[in-house]
């Protein structure tokens, strides 16, 4: 499921422009595909268009199967939790009822791992994230910012129950800081190509700032409230959808305000905020990032983007840690 962020941001396109994709369903009315764009209908008001696809079982699982895998950039945790929702026999090939979650009928979990590309351990750790997970850590799971054995291990170690589960989780996200501080090579890269940066709008700190600008703005300044201007780096907070940040960025940039930007983000191609960056440079980083704090390694891909003229000069001074694309015009 998607962010109540970025389930927002679907509704208000919904509203402005009407439901341009119809909700899947299959002959008996499960939903294939179009949940979220159905939970934003109902926000927007706005009355759902739906179309029924009627074709034998196993065409609807490679049917699921491609839309998932061939419209989204999924993590193997997320493709686990995917395998996971198809899945209608337990492990060993015993029959489950599973309507809320599967919309296919005879589909092993071996099965659906090996469609999906995963381990049958890992559609395992998928069932029991979906059976007995909360919504948050199911949302974390499914939005790729939470590995799907990190938070069955955790829904084990709390005897499945929701609840504490839930506290479990409310206690291990409040353990740990939400700043994916930038890896200094990344960093130093980035200055350099700036020629300095000026602001950093989500600092850190004042007395102990990771990225060395001339102006930052806390959590506690709160850096949406502000002005931006000059140069710019922005690596906002990942506990959260970054379209208020991106937006403000967007917005200063064509003011004038801001000269020159490179902003962070993580590489989530499928979101409204992603699409309305489509016209700027961006280097989608090999691999997955490894902060320079205790948040350590990624859960998801990265992607620099970069707001300003010279792009030949961006192309340049990132091609050798990442894939440059370029807007066609």
């Amino acid at each position: 499921m998607m962010s109540p962020e970025a389930l927002t941001e679907l509704a208000a396109s919904i509203k402005a422009r009407g439901l341009r994709e119809p909700i899947v369903v299959d002959a008996a009315g499960m939903i294939l595909d179009g949940r979220n764009r159905l939970l934003a209908c109902k926000l927007a008001e706005v009355t759902p268009t739906f179309v029924e696809i009627d074709t034998p079982d196993q065409d609807l699982l490679a049917w699921v199967v491609d839309t998932n895998l061939h419209r989204r950039h999924l993590t193997e945790s997320q493709r686990a939790v995917v395998a996971a929702r198809l899945a209608t026999y337990g492990h060993g090939g015993s029959r489950r009822t599973q309507a809320a979650h599967a919309p296919l009928d005879l589909v092993t979990q071996r099965q659906a791992a090996e469609k999906l590309g995963v381990s049958e351990r890992s559609v395992r750790d998928g069932r029991v994230v979906l059976d007995h997970g909360p919504a948050e850590l199911v949302d974390d799971v499914e939005a790729g910012v939470l590995a799907v054995r990190t938070a069955a291990e955790l829904i084990r170690a709390a005897g499945r129950d929701r609840a504490l589960a839930a506290e479990y989780y409310r206690m291990r996200r409040s353990s740990r800081s939400q700043e994916w501080y930038t890896p200094t090579e990344l960093l130093a890269r980035i200055e350099s190509f700036l020629g300095g940066i000026d602001l950093d709008p989500a600092s850190n700190s004042h007395d102990e700032p990771w990225v060395p600008a001339g102006r930052h703005f806390t959590a506690a300044d709160d850096g949406l409230a502000h002005p931006w201007a000059g140069t710019v780096y922005l690596n906002p907070p990942f506990d959260r959808s970054p379209a208020a940040w991106v937006t403000k960025l967007r917005d200063h940039h064509a003011a004038g305000d801001v000269s020159e930007a490179l902003t962070l983000l993580p590489a989530r191609t499928n979101t409204l905020w992603m699409r309305t960056l489509a016209p700027y440079p961006r280097c989608f980083l090999w691999g997955r990032l490894r902060f320079s704090d205790s948040s350590g390694e990624a859960q998801f891909p990265s992607v620099l983007i970069y707001l300003g003229d010279r792009v030949s000069d961006f192309q340049s001074a990132f091609e050798d840690v990442g894939d440059v694309y370029v807007h066609a015009r």
